[in-house]
């Protein structure tokens, strides 16, 4: 993908196309190529700024938005590090990472497609990731009726692991879609307790996944969870119809 993004940034279709996307999305203004929008959406400094550029791709990309298919491939690469995280996670549980993440973004592209932006327009990367996760648990389960993916009940009360319905387990996934949307969670910390807790990897084998110390992840996992709990608390009737 990044071969075909250089030569994409190189292009007189990505300059016209950039230009052509300013006069209809104000966040895709301003920009002198495709490689210093990129630049801008991976600036941790300005979270909102990379949300609304997302946000201006996703209603471009959509087929029931600007229906432009460039927009789409544009915003595959701007959530592709998320991807790469999520496909790898995966591929520890599958066994097959290479497939894994061809699996993923093949899913992100069919979503980028169909994104409802209207009733989802924030926090775009979350809910593609998300979003993507959720189906492709759900497809595992219809495959292999068993989908290691949310949190399991007791988790949610008193931190231990238990063992519980299929049903329940997707139930959670959505709890997690909820609350990185409703910023409880990050997308990293929901891809953490996920791939510990319920993929069983062992925290200090996700410190190179995660870029982060193993003391590091523990307590970013400590965090996370007590969050949870208590927006849990806080709004149990939102959480269940997440």
């Amino acid at each position: 993908m990044e071969h075909e993004w250089e030569a994409l940034t190189q292009s007189s279709a990505a300059a016209a196309a950039l230009r052509r996307w300013a006069d209809v999305e104000p966040a895709l203004a301003g920009w002198s190529d495709l490689v210093a929008l990129r630049t801008a959406t991976e600036d941790r400094a300005d979270p909102a700024r990379s949300d609304a550029i997302l946000a201006g791709l996703v209603r471009l990309a959509a087929r029931d938005g600007g229906d432009d298919e460039l927009a789409a491939r544009v915003l595959l690469q701007l959530v592709l590090p998320g991807a790469v995280r999520l496909g790898r996670r995966i591929g520890a549980v599958t066994g097959d990472p290479v497939d894994a993440e061809a699996t993923v973004l093949a899913e992100l592209a069919t979503l980028i497609r169909a994104y409802p932006w209207r009733r989802r327009p924030h926090r775009i990367a979350a809910n593609l990731l998300l979003d993507c996760q959720q189906r492709l648990s759900r497809a595992a389960r219809r495959v292999r009726g068993e989908v290691p993916v949310g949190l399991e009940p007791a988790l949610l009360v008193d931190g231990q692991a238990a063992a519980g319905p299929d049903d329940e387990r997707v139930e959670l996934l959505d709890l997690f879609l909820w609350a990185c949307r409703e910023g409880v969670l990050t997308v990293e910390e929901t891809l953490l307790v996920a791939a510990n807790r319920i993929d069983e990897v062992p925290i200090r084998q996700l410190t190179g996944r995660f870029g982060r110390s193993a003391a590091s992840l523990f307590a970013l996992r400590a965090n996370a969870e007590q969050r949870l709990r208590a927006a849990i608390e806080a709004c149990p009737d939102l959480a269940r119809a997440a």
